[in-house]
């Protein structure tokens, strides 16, 4: 048991960045990161995932490491819903390729998505999965 102790107990890269920080090497400029999500996405049999980030926490978890929002006030949950379909608008008329290129996961973290009420989610999730092509192996999570 020491040795695994040992042989794990070492700092490492939080799991959501991929790749890892420690492997970014440059800084694209906006033209070089819509270009790359161009190339990728044109790519045959490529599909892509999505991670949609919803920082609220109605209270603050001894163990989180994530970018949160410590409130109780549910006024946030529909501004902050705009935002991400606004900004999901911007990369769709950049990068028309995602409404094309199949969607494989989406995944939901934060904070807890589950302070968004249920007409919230509604809200943000039938746009964003009803302008894109689903795989057939699509799957979804969300962090609770």
């Amino acid at each position: 048991m020491k040795e695994l102790l040992e042989k794990y107990d070492v700092p490492a890269p939080r799991y959501t960045s991929y790749p890892t920080v420690p492997f970014w090497s440059e800084t694209p400029t906006p033209d070089q990161w819509i270009a790359s999500l161009q190339k990728t996405l044109n790519a045959p049999d490529t599909s892509w995932s999505m991670y949609l980030h919803i920082p609220f926490c109605e209270s603050l978890c001894t163990f989180c490491g994530c970018n949160t929002s410590i409130t109780r006030n549910h006024k946030h949950e529909v501004p902050y819903v705009n935002h991400i379909l606004r900004e999901w608008g911007l990369y769709t008329s950049k990068v028309p390729e995602f409404l094309k290129s199949p969607l494989k996961e989406i995944h939901l973290g934060g904070g807890t998505p589950t302070f968004l009420s249920p007409e919230s989610l509604k809200l943000l999730l039938e746009p964003l999965l009803n302008s894109v092509v689903k795989d057939k192996d699509f799957e979804a999570a969300i962090e609770v």
